[in-house]
């Protein structure tokens, strides 16, 4: 059978299929002027930086204004994991990011619910959300989201995150915030250590997050790679999104290895699959071929992907009971 594997960092508005992107743009009439639909939602090869990067989400935010676009969007998606043979994913968005017709959070948030749940019938996927404030937006509604998440968890969230250009604000600011959400028992993971420093990563471990979303300034610092290791946090590591926003300079200086081997628990994911043009399957053939993985090392970061999971602990073990009784084609 193909390998049970789980992807732990995925941004829904930066993984909508090119089918989605034409039915929601035809029923905004969208004019692409000439333009190729997958170009105007990928970044192709000629990315210059994250905040390029980024770019490619001003369609999709364009696109997820209402609720059915919403639902039909995270089913799709969830459908397309469980295709790929997906058995977890954690699916992450903004919830404020799709108020621009005057929903509110609560049904935004209800409307994705509803969509990863269609996609999840009848197959062997289990699916969770995590809400994202932003690097970017206002204190009010990054609180804002926390709370809905808060309000949710267990009923579709699993957990929180903060995402968008790193650095634009410092990390320290957001410190009370992850504080609130760890009094709260809220899990979260925090961007951090992806066009940031190493002192980014330092400081969101010591905010309480488990687990990091790329992470790759650690190799910076063997004190901050001796914390992770110590600490037993988590890397969700992004290989072909890591050379598309120049985090890392050239795939044979991506530390995925390096972190592996120093007995960090990494895993591999793939961050935005139309922005990034990726899957799964295409992360772990490149990470094979450049970087000797094995498929037995594939399988124990997909292992970490699980027992790292913010899923209850009553699924996410009989995930992993399922994951140890399936094994690889070799």
């Amino acid at each position: 059978m193909k390998r049970p594997e789980t992807d732990l960092h995925l941004h829904l508005d930066g993984s909508l299929s090119i089918d989605v992107v034409r039915l929601l743009a035809a029923q905004i009439g969208y004019d692409f002027e000439g333009q190729d639909i997958k170009d105007s939602v990928s970044v192709g090869e000629n990315c210059e930086s994250l905040v390029d990067y980024l770019k490619c989400f001003d369609l999709p935010g364009q696109l997820l204004q209402t609720e059915e676009a919403l639902t039909l969007a995270c089913e799709d998606l969830t459908r397309n994991l469980a295709a790929q043979g997906l058995i977890y994913s954690e699916i992450r968005f903004a919830p404020q990011l799709h108020m621009r017709k005057g929903l509110s959070k609560e049904r935004i948030l209800e409307a994705v619910i509803k969509g990863m749940n269609r996609g999840m019938e009848g197959t062997a996927l289990k699916a969770g959300l995590l809400l994202c404030s932003m690097v970017n937006g206002s204190d009010k509604e990054n609180e804002e989201t926390f709370e809905l998440a808060s309000s949710y968890l267990g009923k579709g969230v699993v957990g929180v995150d903060i995402a968008g250009p790193e650095g634009l604000i410092p990390m320290a600011h957001f410190e009370p915030l992850f504080k609130r959400a760890g009094q709260k028992s809220i899990p979260f993971t925090i961007h951090a250590g992806e066009c940031g420093d190493c002192e980014n990563i330092i400081k969101a471990v010591s905010y309480g997050a488990k687990r990091i979303g790329h992470g790759c300034a650690a190799i910076q610092s063997e004190s901050c790679m001796d914390l992770l290791k110590k600490e037993k946090i988590t890397l969700e590591m992004c290989v072909i999104s890591n050379l598309q926003t120049k985090a890392v300079p050239s795939i044979d200086q991506h530390p995925l290895k390096a972190f592996y081997d120093w007995g960090i628990p990494v895993t591999y994911n793939t961050d935005n699959m139309t922005v990034s043009d990726t899957t799964l399957e295409k992360e772990a053939e490149l990470i094979q071929k450049h970087m000797g993985f094995t498929e037995a090392d594939l399988r124990q970061m997909n292992r970490y992907a699980l027992e790292a999971a913010f899923i209850g602990q009553e699924e996410k073990e009989k995930i992993i009971a399922f994951f140890d009784n399936n094994t690889y084609n070799v």
